[in-house]
């Protein structure tokens, strides 16, 4: 294991590049937003790519309106309208996404410096959120620790509060397995084990459950994601012709999986968060980057503290004796 990290000098504070590397990845990170810069392995041909996207110009991480490899908090996806009840307190929080609140409101922790140390086989990211941060209740500490285990990439999510509040993390790596960001995500094949996904409305808000049995959006049994976008559905116009919903696993761990033929890199994710958003950059040409060129898996709770007893989706809150803890896993793998 190799562990290193460069400054770059700027305007504000300085970003930094830290690196772990071994025989299998090397993983570039950045102080800002405790973001993923760089995921690079060898391809089955021998050649090393680059598997997620990032900006060439390093001040551009400084914007980033696509969250490009960053922890998103803290809540990820949309909160309808900006509002957060907690025990029949409304609270108002930054609305940044058509009078919605998206992935935390305006300078989130995403856009934040946060304090990064060494650990076994890794980094730990940490920062503090003040209450009323965003409009969010509660100080709340949060750390991410990014470990690097033979070809495995574990992300642990750990935070602690002084007062009840609701607390949603994930990343948002966006992965091109072809390590091409010009060619589209078409080829690649994908499998998740779930069996519901919860549709969205015109605003990209979560709002109802879908059975996923004779639906586009089925990926229980391995296909290309050009099967999915050559056909027509409601849901796929209301995420810009692509994906933009939450899967729901059907099992405690929850796992799925996508690999690239002509490079040959399979990645398998896995989980014990209830849901996964699946993020097919439907607007990513809005920023420079073309539609379609990579895709997010952002583990985390069902987004806007949705609902449904039936297949046992509900928010959990923590408070003072109930930390916060997650993990997500990426193993890469050559076939």
């Amino acid at each position: 294991m190799r562990y290193f990290f460069n400054s770059y000098g700027g305007k504000l504070e300085e970003i930094k590049v830290y690196t772990l590397e071994n025989e299998f990845l090397k993983v570039e990170f950045l102080n800002l937003g405790a973001i993923i810069k760089k995921i690079e392995l060898k391809n089955k041909n021998g050649d090393v790519k680059n598997v997620v996207l990032g900006y060439e110009n390093i001040e551009k991480y400084r914007e980033n309106p696509a969250y490009l490899g960053a922890i998103i908090g803290r809540t990820a996806g949309r909160i309808k309208d900006g509002i957060l009840k907690i025990d029949d307190i409304k609270y108002q929080l930054d609305k940044n996404n058509n009078g919605n609140t998206l992935h935390g409101g305006k300078k989130s922790i995403s856009h934040r410096f946060w304090n990064v140390g060494k650990i076994e086989n890794g980094l730990c990211f940490s920062i503090k959120s003040f209450h009323l941060d965003n409009g969010y209740p509660a100080n709340i500490e949060i750390k991410v620790s990014y470990i690097l285990n033979n070809n495995e990439l574990l992300i642990k999510y750990f935070a602690t509060t002084d007062n009840l509040t609701y607390l949603n993390l994930t990343n948002h790596g966006y992965f091109n397995l072809n390590g091409n960001p010009n060619k589209p995500i078409y080829e690649d094949i994908l499998k998740i084990d779930s069996d519901y996904l919860i549709g969205i409305d015109k605003n990209s808000i979560p709002c109802k459950t879908i059975n996923l049995d004779n639906n586009i959006f089925d990926f229980r049994e391995s296909k290309k994601l050009e099967e999915f976008f050559k056909a027509d559905d409601e849901q796929k116009t209301l995420a810009n012709n692509g994906i933009d919903h939450p899967y729901i696993f059907n099992k405690e761990i929850g796992k799925l999986e996508i690999k690239n033929l002509e490079s040959g890199i399979k990645i398998s994710v896995e989980t014990d968060n209830p849901a996964v958003v699946i993020y097919t950059a439907n607007y990513l040409q809005d920023i420079g980057f073309k539609k379609h060129s990579a895709i997010c898996f952002e583990t985390q709770e069902a987004p806007n503290l949705y609902r449904d007893e039936d297949i046992n989706i509900y928010p959990t809150f923590i408070d003072k004796n109930t930390n916060y803890g997650k993990y997500t896993k990426f193993i890469f793998e050559i076939n």
